[in-house]
Order: structure tokens, then sequence, then C-alpha cells
């Protein structure tokens, strides 16, 4: 996965103007200039990979988990009490059971949520995420959400280009940085 100076910050939790001394520095490892303008960073492990420098102290770089992905979530109280009314009264309403969100802040409710890229399950029942769910969906793609009442939400990603307006900029020095990674 490729990403731009902004999201490298974003991810690092540094502004985006150090990441672009780092890569003039030449500390970001596999960072390429794409089109001639546009840094493309890979990530290792779901980070920029920084080289450190031979004086002075080592680099911090947080080691938090960053909160900026699209986080899905089930709410397991709607899908009992959306059952337990459709015992009582077949034509009432349900409740929304799934949400899209980018730390604490809900950014979309609905019945069905469409990933535009990948994905990956998390269950720690030892460690739960912050609003106490131990099972999500993290994803740093886009997230189209569909709702009962037949509108559609789409939750954009901070970090990721969309894969077509990558291919879009210079396939060929796309295919140069994935090489690279």
């Amino acid at each position: 996965m490729v990403v731009g100076t902004t999201e490298a910050a974003s991810l690092l939790n540094i502004s985006a103007q150090r990441v672009r001394v780092l890569l003039q520095e030449g500390r970001i490892q596999g960072a390429r200039k794409i089109n001639g303008r546009t840094w493309g960073i890979p990530l290792y492990k779901g980070r920029p990979r920084i080289s450190g420098k031979k004086r002075g102290p080592k680099p911090n770089w947080s080691p938090q988990r960053h909160c900026g992905k699209n986080t899905l979530h089930f709410n397991r109280l709607n899908i009992e009490k959306n059952r337990k009314l459709k015992k009582i009264d077949p034509q009432a309403k349900d409740e929304y059971v799934l949400s899209a969100q980018r730390g604490s802040k809900i950014l979309a409710k609905g019945h069905e949520i469409e990933i535009n890229g990948p994905c990956r399950i998390v269950y720690q029942p030892d460690k739960p995420h912050s609003c106490g769910a131990t099972v999500w969906i993290e994803t740093l793609a886009t997230v189209t959400v569909f709702n009962f009442d037949g509108t559609v939400e789409r939750v954009d990603s901070r970090w990721v280009w969309e894969e077509e307006e990558m291919w879009k900029i210079n396939k060929k020095s796309i295919e140069e940085v994935i090489k690279v990674c």
C-alpha cells in the first residue's frame, strides 16, 4: 500500500512538513516521486519505515494504534432489539445495526456496508476498542453505507488514494513504486 505525505504524517503523528524534511533527507525507505510532483510512500506493517541518523537521539515514533482508520462496528444491542420488536410487531421499523466510525466519531449508520478495498476483521476480547467492542472491521479503503430509507452515504478514506485514481496519475511510475515495495 502506498500513501502520500499527509497520510504518512497522520500515521506517524507528526506534521506533513516534517515528513517532507525526512523525504528530502532520504530517510523514508522506499519513497519515490510519482509524476515528478507527488510522493508515494510505501507502508510496512501499516506505517512508513524511517531510517535513523548517525548522531542525536533515536527517533521515537508513536507506537500507539492510529484512530484514523475507518472502523466498522456491529451494534449487538440493536440487533437484539430488532429481533424482539419483529416478534411483537412485524411492521416495526428496524434500528440501524452497522456503523462506520473514525476514532470515536460515527460517520454513517446503516443496514449494509460495502468495503471498496482491503480490510481486516479484529477480535480482541482482552483489549477492546475504545467504544467497548471486542469484534470490529478495520479498513483504509472507502466505505459505502446503505440505509433502510434508501439513502447511500460514502465514507471516504483519509489515508489511501483510490486505486483507480492512482492508476490515472501514471501507471508506469506506480508500477515502479510497487516493485520497490
